[in-house]
C-alpha cells in the first residue's frame, strides 16, 4: 500500500527544496495528499509559522527549525483606506475609467500594491455589500455621480430619483434574515 494514501502514515513526497521547488509546490503536494484546498494548506502553514515566530521556545521544544522568512509582513487596510479605495473606484468608473486603470493610478506603478488594492476592492464588492451601499449613499449625498457595481449602472448626480430603484437597491443590500424581517414589516403595513 502506498504510504501516501494511508492516513496513519501521512508523508509528503518531500525533497522539493533540493529540486528547487518552492512552497507553492509543497502546498499543492499536501493539498493532494489531504484533500484540502491549496489555500487552506497555505493559510495553515503561515498560521503555524507565525505561531512559531512568536513562540520560538515552543518550536525549539518540538524540535522544529523555523526558517528565516523573507516574506513581507501582512499589512491590514485601515477603514479610511477601504472607504477611499471603494469611493475612488466607483466615482472614476462613473467617468468611464476602468477599475484596473483607476487602481493602477492609485498604486503609482507598484504592481504588488495594485494587486492588493484590486483584491480588496473585489472583496468589498462581493462580501461587504452593506458597506459599499453606504459608501454609494455618501457619494450621492455629496452630489457626485458613481457607478453602482450591483446594478451595473452609473448613478448620475442630480438625476431624478427613482424610488423603485432605491427600494430595489435597499432590499438588495440586505442579508437573508434582514430581507425576511423587511418582508414581514411590509406584509403588516399593507395588510
Amino acid at each position: 500500500m502506498d504510504d501516501r494514501t494511508n492516513e496513519n502514515s501521512f508523508r509528503p513526497r518531500g525533497g522539493g527544496e533540493k529540486q528547487g521547488k518552492g512552497l507553492v509546490w509543497a502546498f499543492t503536494d499536501v493539498s493532494d495528499l489531504t484533500g484540502r484546498s491549496v489555500n487552506s494548506v497555505r493559510n495553515y502553514y503561515y498560521s503555524q509559522l507565525k505561531m512559531f515566530e512568536l513562540l520560538p521556545r515552543l518550536a525549539e521544544d518540538l524540535g522544529i527549525s523555523v526558517p528565516k522568512s523573507d516574506r513581507e509582513r501582512f499589512e491590514l487596510f485601515t477603514q479610511e483606506e477601504i472607504e477611499s479605495l471603494v469611493e475612488n473606484v466607483l466615482t472614476e468608473k462613473a467617468k468611464g475609467q476602468s477599475v484596473r486603470k483607476t487602481i493602477a493610478a492609485m498604486a503609482n506603478g507598484d504592481r504588488k500594491k495594485a494587486l492588493r488594492l484590486q483584491n480588496k476592492y473585489r472583496s468589498m464588492i462581493l462580501h461587504h455589500r452593506s458597506k459599499v451601499t453606504e459608501i454609494m449613499r455618501r457619494i450621492g449625498e455629496k452630489g457626485e455621480s458613481y457607478f453602482n457595481p450591483y446594478t451595473k449602472e452609473v448613478v448620475t448626480a442630480g438625476a431624478e430619483v427613482d424610488n423603485y430603484r432605491l427600494l430595489t437597491d435597499y432590499i438588495g443590500s440586505l442579508d437573508e434574515s434582514e430581507v425576511g424581517e423587511f418582508l414581514q414589516i411590509m406584509k403588516k403595513f399593507f395588510a
